[in-house]
């Protein structure tokens, strides 16, 4: 008896912030947790990005394992609901902290922790992390900074029960200097991260214009029928669409206004992009996105896109 309400009041501390979590399912055997296409806060938990699982016969494998321990231990519990698996291995595709401070709960279930080289440069035992500064003690309580078990750098493919899985890195700098994408091949699934959002606007403050649109014109290649970003609802072949759009867009209001001799302080009188306006995040990015593609665009040549 004593151990049972032990339990409970030790689930209870650390679901001090409850986030309703409902997997869903977008192909056999792989669901996803949709965050809300909004920043961080208090009210949301940090539960602004998309996290996923894959069903295989010998365990789940989790991308991305979301902005708090408390978000990862319910998460799992969701699975279970699903088939009594253990997590055997977990892939970050970047290294912004709302894809990966859950992965102190997974490491306590002797998961494998997957990621990029960035993960293991920047990220540091210890540092105090955005999703920590917003959120606060009570719903940040457990979540800790824990080591990679496993660097990818270009490309790593591995089986897990039934299914093949390739980790790449497809350009060498996009959304960050490490996003990986994880594919199934044979399934024709995509689990993009950051370089696909939708229903929301991107940020580009740690990337590259020209290297995102190169990104998800790879992706396109691909012929994937499930493509799922690190936020945003769509799930479709046609996923990186809206963002390949607005993008492409920006690059050529930017160099316009640029061999017009608009200067960088003047760039946001300028391109102002009207038709996302009703975007969610527009006012929080939009700006510094131009500000951002101006920086890169300068000196642009038509030959960094061979």
């Amino acid at each position: 008896m004593k151990h049972i309400v032990l339990f409970f009041f030790t689930t209870l501390r650390l679901w001090a912030y409850e986030y309703h979590l409902k997997p869903i399912q977008v192909s056999q055997d792989v669901y996803c947790f949709f965050g809300k296409t909004e920043n961080i806060s208090k009210e949301n938990g940090g539960n602004m990005v998309n996290t996923c699982f894959v069903k295989t016969k010998e365990g789940f494998v989790v991308i991305d394992s979301g902005p708090t321990f408390s978000y990862a231990s319910q998460a799992y519990a969701q699975m279970q609901k699903i088939s009594k698996l253990p997590v055997k291995i977990v892939i970050n595709t970047h290294d912004h902290d709302d894809h990966w401070l859950g992965n102190s709960f997974y490491k306590s279930k002797d998961s494998l922790l997957i990621g990029p080289l960035t993960y293991e440069q920047n990220v540091v035992p210890g540092m105090h992390t955005r999703m920590e500064r917003v959120l606060g003690n009570k719903i940040f309580e457990g979540t800790k900074i824990v080591k990679l078990d496993k660097v990818v750098e270009k490309t790593y493919n591995f089986t897990l029960g039934d299914k093949e899985f390739e980790v790449k890195k497809l350009v060498d700098k996009a959304h960050t200097k490490g996003d990986l994408i994880i594919v199934l091949p044979k399934e024709k699934i995509v689990f993009a991260g950051d370089l696909v959002f939708n229903d929301r606007l991107t940020s580009i403050r740690d990337g590259s214009i020209i290297g995102s649109l190169k990104a998800l014109k790879l992706i396109d290649e691909m012929n994937a029928t499930v493509v799922v970003g690190g936020h945003g609802y769509k799930t479709d072949r046609n996923a990186t669409k809206h963002l390949e759009a607005y993008l492409e867009e920006m690059k050529r209001e930017v160099l316009s206004a640029i061999e017009d001799d608009v200067s960088i302080s003047d760039i946001n009188k300028r391109v102002l992009m009207p038709k996302y306006k009703t975007m969610k995040l527009y006012d929080a990015l939009q700006k510094r996105n131009v500000f951002e593609a101006y920086r890169e665009l300068e000196f642009y040549t038509d030959e960094e896109e061979e």
